[in-house]
C-alpha cells in the first residue's frame, strides 16, 4: 500500500475509534481537571482547568467508552474542552444521536442501580500535595482544609480519604448517583474520621458529595458504616510498609521504582492495583483497586486481596517521572 494511502486510513481508523456524539445536561466539577482541546494528544491551550463546584454544559461525548466529556468552558479562546468524566458529576446526560440513545439509557439504570458493585476503588489523598498543586491557588476556591494548612493551623502528614467508589464493569467510571440522600453522620462517626477526612472539620459539604455520588451505591452499610470502612481502609494503607516508607520520605523525592519494589514484596501483583497520581512529579492522589469482598485492616496484603485487581488502561494525571516529591504540609 502507498504509504500515503496508508496514513489515510490510519487517520480515518483513529478517527473512527474515537469518535463522539452530541449529548446535553451539566456537568459539576467535583475538583480541578486539566480540560482539553484534545484528550488524544493531552493538548490544552492556556493551561484551562476546571474549577470545583462550577457548572458547566455538556456538548459531547466520547463514544469509545464513555470516559470523557466535552464541556463549555466561557471566557476561553477555544471554549470547548474535553475532560474526565470521573472529574465531577454529569447527573442525567443525554446523548443526542437517537441511534445511539438506546446504549446510554439502558446503562445509565443499570448505572445508577445501588448493589450491583463488581469492584471498588479506594482513591486516598496526600493533602499537601493536593492542596498545594491540585487546586487551584485561589484562596476562594480552595478548600477549608487547604486554608488551616497554609497558615499552620492544620497540619497533616498521614494519608486522607478522598472516597471509596463501588465500580460496575459495563459502567465504565460512570457508575454513581444511586440516591440522593444527605449524610447524616453520628458524632462518635465524625470525630473518627476527620483527622482521615478533615474537610469534616470545618463542613460536610465534600463528604456529602462522595456519599451521593458514591456511597449510596452500596446497599450492605449506612452513611456511618461506609466512611468508617472506608477510613480504615485508607489507615490500613497509611500504616503499610508503602506508607510507612512514604510519610518516612515527607519533604523528600522518592523513586518510583522503589514504592513499586515496596508493593511487590506485599503480593506479585500488587503495583497493578496501585496507581499514582501526580500533578507535574509531585504525589497528590493514590488509587487501590479492590475486590468487591475487600477487608481493611489490619495488612495491605488482606486489603488488596490474593489476587489483585488489574487497573484497565492509563489514568488521566499518573505519574510517569522516576522521582515524585513528596510534599510537605503547610508553606
Amino acid at each position: 500500500m502507498h504509504r500515503s494511502a496508508l496514513l489515510l486510513l490510519l487517520y480515518l481508523l483513529t478517527d473512527i475509534a474515537w469518535a463522539s456524539q452530541p449529548a446535553s445536561g451539566t456537568f459539576v466539577a467535583g475538583q480541578s481537571c486539566e480540560a482539553y482541546q484534545s484528550f488524544r494528544k493531552k493538548t490544552n491551550p492556556g493551561a484551562v482547568k476546571t474549577e470545583p463546584g462550577r457548572e458547566y454544559r455538556i456538548r459531547e461525548i466520547d463514544e469509545r467508552d464513555y470516559q470523557w466529556l466535552r464541556i463549555e468552558m466561557p471566557g476561553n479562546a477555544e471554549p470547548l474542552r474535553w475532560v474526565p468524566a470521573d472529574c465531577g458529576d454529569a447527573g442525567a446526560l443525554e446523548p443526542a444521536s437517537s441511534a445511539r440513545r438506546e446504549r446510554p439509557q439502558q446503562s445509565a439504570g443499570v448505572c445508577q442501580t445501588p448493589g450491583l458493585q463488581d469492584s471498588y476503588v479506594l482513591a486516598i489523598t496526600w493533602q499537601p500535595g493536593f492542596c498545594e498543586h491540585k487546586l487551584a491557588k485561589s484562596k476562594s476556591k480552595q478548600k477549608p482544609e487547604c486554608r488551616a494548612m497554609e497558615s499552620g493551623e492544620l497540619n497533616i502528614a498521614n494519608f486522607t480519604l478522598h472516597g471509596l467508589w463501588p465500580n460496575k464493569k459495563e459502567c465504565g467510571k460512570n457508575y454513581g448517583n444511586c440516591s440522593r440522600t444527605d449524610i447524616q453522620l453520628s458524632e462518635e462517626t465524625l470525630s473518627y474520621i476527620k483527622p482521615w477526612m478533615p474537610n469534616f472539620y470545618f463542613e460536610n459539604d465534600f463528604g456529602n458529595y462522595e456519599w451521593k455520588k458514591h456511597g449510596t451505591c452500596q446497599t450492605d452499610m449506612d452513611d456511618d458504616a461506609y466512611f468508617r470502612k472506608a477510613v480504615t481502609a485508607v489507615r490500613t494503607v497509611n500504616d503499610s510498609e508503602l506508607g510507612q516508607y512514604i510519610r518516612a520520605n515527607i519533604g523528600k523525592n522518592v523513586e518510583r521504582r522503589t514504592l513499586q519494589e515496596i508493593l511487590r514484596r506485599t503480593h506479585p501483583d500488587a503495583p497493578d492495583s496501585f496507581t499514582f497520581l501526580c500533578t507535574d512529579n509531585r504525589l497528590h492522589e493514590i488509587q487501590v483497586h479492590l475486590p468487591v469482598d475487600f477487608r481493611e485492616g489490619p495488612t495491605l496484603a488482606g486489603l488488596i486481596g490474593p489476587r489483585p485487581s488489574r487497573t484497565h488502561g492509563p489514568t488521566p494525571g499518573e505519574c510517569s517521572q522516576e522521582r515524585i516529591l513528596i510534599e510537605r504540609s503547610g508553606r
